[in-house]
């Protein structure tokens, strides 16, 4: 599995962690990524990795799971 967001392609980082004696060891950053299952505009919903700013920014519709007693209700 990719640690890569799927829509605008954040994905890991590498680096050095320097330490106070100025030591360099290898290290990396991750994205802080979400799973969602978004509505693709077209009808289909599909499970995807997207990273924490693309969610706040609004690029994709979640898909809202309806509890079945409030869809009982509308009816």
């Amino acid at each position: 599995m990719s640690r890569m967001c799927d829509i605008c392609g954040k994905g890991v980082m590498h680096g050095n962690k320097v330490s106070k004696s100025y030591n360099h060891t290898r290290r990396t950053w991750r994205p802080n990524l979400h799973t969602v299952k978004a509505d693709l505009g077209n009808g289909t919903v599909r499970t995807i990795k997207i990273c924490s700013r693309c969610l706040s920014a609004g690029f994709v519709n979640k898909k809202v799971r309806v509890p079945k007693a409030a869809e009982a209700k509308q009816d």
